[in-house]
């Protein structure tokens, strides 16, 4: 026979678990653009990172609750340029993807900001780890939503492109997720 003390504790996580679930939205990716921008020499380099996943969960009604994680391959990196790719993927100082294959975000605390939002991250590239802070929007369309942010890193916090001569430090990221409940 169960004592009224368990049954009372194992009623009470489960009304506590239903109430935890309950704020927490779950949205599944559907489609990504995960984009970067830098001046070398003066002109504009554009990429793209792909093979994006991701566990996002998030409630705009209850942000402490919501988290967002996610990674992207870094093998997928595209210039537009082959010779730059494989020189970005394999050079030492620069993303050596065999080394590091992923680049990942994990959210640390995500905060209204007006009608949009700002996540503090913790952004890991070729094994360093540092909190960025990424303002975002959250475009919620009944049962699909669409997440947009961006912002500005200094590539040389990761150890990325060491002293490229003409190399601009400031990289702009662009991050677009299509999700689906």
């Amino acid at each position: 026979m169960i004592s009224s003390k368990i049954r009372l504790f194992v009623y009470f996580s489960v009304f506590w678990m239903s109430i935890c679930t309950s704020y927490s939205q779950v949205w599944h990716p559907v489609s990504s653009n995960v984009s970067f921008k830098i001046k070398m020499l003066g002109a504009e380099v554009i990429g793209k990172l792909s093979g994006f996943q991701g566990s996002i969960h998030f409630d705009p009604e209850h942000l402490a609750q919501s988290s967002i994680y996610g990674s992207v391959e870094t093998n997928t990196i595209d210039t537009g340029n082959s010779l730059r790719n494989r020189h970005l993927k394999e050079k030492e100082g620069f993303f050596e993807v065999a080394k590091y294959p992923t680049i990942a975000m994990k959210s640390l605390k995500i905060e209204a900001n007006g009608e949009s939002f700002v996540g503090t991250f913790a952004l890991t590239m070729k094994g360093i780890t540092k909190n960025i802070r990424l303002p975002f929007s959250f475009i919620n369309e009944g049962e699909n939503a669409i997440f947009k942010g961006s912002t500005t890193i200094n590539r040389r916090d990761w150890q990325v492109g060491g002293g490229t001569i003409g190399m601009s430090d400031n990289v702009e990221v662009s991050i677009v997720l299509n999700v689906k409940k």
